[in-house]
């Protein structure tokens, strides 16, 4: 069986981040997209059109830019109504998706440890999220209202560092420690009767407790997931470029311009649908990864090994 409670090193949190996905990945990703798939579709319908008629604004603007240099000015003013609305609905999906797909980790870790096997229901899992929703929402407004214009100020000084070259390893490394310190202090969160304030000052504790390896596993595991998403992503954008440029050269001399306008913004479209599809679906491995750094923590602070031990032994005989 799986053990959460163990002391990790960095090279332990890859290894039993990537032994996670290998015995529990299918049952993981069907309860997700069963509990998530519903709001992906509207808000992938929704990036879809939004980015269709986006990309077929421009290139409308810049065909008819001689006649009507306004032409862009005068869609969005005409249509503000519409594009306010499409905002707001786009916003709140993208919030709901947000708290889902940080929440839903935290909750399976959770039934895991419960039943030290992950033989429990999509409708447990609705159930131990129904059941924090109250938490969600505060600590989402806690990070609208405090962490984010925290993280504004330290990054703009951050940035600006980076003139001076001093920035850039630091915002490696005080980026990863940030990240690191959110999603510990949600773990603590959700899984303990803490207050906002002391789950942030326990993540920080957590993070200090470890320092370089929690910055260097979580820095290496954000890069691995974004250079596979980045590869997979890259396919379908090249090849689409690659069309472009060919169905460009010779633009001038079709009878329609619009017809291929309209196709290069189906493709944009269709491919921004699927870099945020990857995004989300990639997210669980970081999420799962931090929530083995916590149980690693957990371990180290409260010597829950013993106990889960006694239980394993028990499934064992099962």
């Amino acid at each position: 069986m799986f053990e959460l409670y163990k002391k990790r090193d960095l090279s332990a949190n890859f290894s039993d981040t990537t032994t996670f996905f290998k015995t529990f990945g299918k049952h993981y990703f069907k309860n997700y997209f069963v509990i998530n798939g519903i709001f992906l579709m509207i808000l992938v319908v929704l990036i879809y059109f939004i980015s269709k008629v986006y990309m077929e604004l421009i290139f409308s603007g810049i065909t008819n830019m001689q006649n009507n240099p306004n032409y862009l000015m005068a869609y969005f003013n005409n249509n503000m109504a519409l594009i306010f609305v499409g905002f707001i609905v786009t916003f709140l999906l993208i919030v709901i998706l947000s708290m889902l797909n940080i929440s839903f980790p935290v909750i399976y870790l959770k039934l895991y440890e419960k039943t030290n096997t992950n033989h429990f229901t999509t409708q447990e899992i609705i159930n131990g999220l129904k059941a924090n929703v109250g938490k969600m929402i505060v600590f989402f407004l806690g990070a609208l209202f405090i962490i984010m214009p925290l993280a504004i100020i330290i990054f703009g000084l951050l940035f600006l560092l980076c003139f001076i070259l001093v920035g850039i390893p630091l915002i490696f490394i005080i980026g990863s420690a940030f990240m690191s310190w959110i999603t510990l202090s949600y773990y603590e969160y959700i899984l303990k009767d803490v207050g906002f304030f002391k789950a942030l000052a326990n993540g920080f504790r957590m993070v200090k407790q470890q320092f370089w390896t929690i910055v260097g596993t979580t820095f290496l595991m954000m890069m691995l997931v974004q250079i596979i998403q980045g590869f997979i992503t890259m396919i379908p954008y090249v090849l689409s470029m690659i069309w472009m440029f060919v169905s460009t050269q010779d633009i001038q001399a079709q009878t329609s311009k619009a017809d291929t306008f309209s196709t290069m913004g189906i493709i944009i479209a269709v491919i921004m649908v699927f870099s945020v599809l990857l995004s989300y679906v990639f997210n669980n491995f970081i999420l799962i990864n931090q929530g083995l750094i916590y149980y690693s923590l957990q371990e180290e602070n409260e010597n829950n090994s013993t106990k889960s031990q006694i239980d394993l032994i028990g499934t064992d005989f099962e």
